[in-house]
């Protein structure tokens, strides 16, 4: 019997693309996203920063010049914070669409995943069944030659010898004893019944 193969098996392949394709992108927006936050946190800290500048510098004495530097400093920094928080917040909604892309495109590949999977029991079990029928035909031309050979050495009154036939097994019951099996069935057959097999 032909190996299995798989009639879809370049649709999986694509599907496995397209699936690490979309990961890659949310990969992308994740890291854009990352960014974004890492960024109105640091300046965050800034703006704590600078207050505590302001609070210590009014001890030692500061020109109005300076604090109002440092006051545009920090509504600056505000002014980013806030235009920080409306893009994390945009950049929030495209990693959920882009993550339900990713999940589409991993179903889409399960589905194909799961018939292939059903495809190849299917097949398995056909193969089985054609090499339990494979020993049966075998076990029974056996037969069909003994009982010639019988009938022609000793006449038709001679006892009838019924060969040895073996168990038919399936892959599951004994891994490779189904091909050991067929050696042995064959090298019987050719040592006693057509005088070929090793004495």
């Amino acid at each position: 019997m032909k190996r299995f193969r798989f009639s879809l098996e370049t649709v999986l392949k694509l599907r496995g693309l397209r699936e690490e394709e979309e990961i890659r992108r949310l990969s992308l927006v994740v890291s854009k996203l990352n960014t974004l936050i890492s960024e109105k946190e640091n300046n965050q800290k800034e703006i704590e920063s600078s207050y505590e500048a302001i609070l210590s510098s009014a001890k030692v004495g500061t020109s109005l010049s300076d604090y109002l530097s440092i006051e545009q400093y920090i509504k600056g920094l505000i002014r980013r914070n806030e235009e920080l928080e409306h893009r994390i917040s945009n950049q929030n909604e495209e990693v959920n669409l882009v993550r339900k892309d990713v999940m589409v495109a991993r179903m889409n590949k399960k589905v194909i995943e799961v018939l292939k999977d059903k495809r190849f029991l299917e097949w398995k079990k056909k193969r089985n069944r054609m090499e339990r029928r494979e020993v049966e035909e075998f076990n029974v031309h056996l037969n069909k030659q003994s009982l010639f050979d019988s009938f022609d050495t000793y006449g038709p009154k001679a006892s009838k010898k019924i060969p040895r036939t073996f168990k038919i097994l399936n892959r599951e019951d004994g891994g490779d004893e189904l091909a050991s099996d067929f050696k042995t069935l064959r090298d019987f057959y050719e040592k006693y019944y057509l005088g070929q097999g090793k004495s």
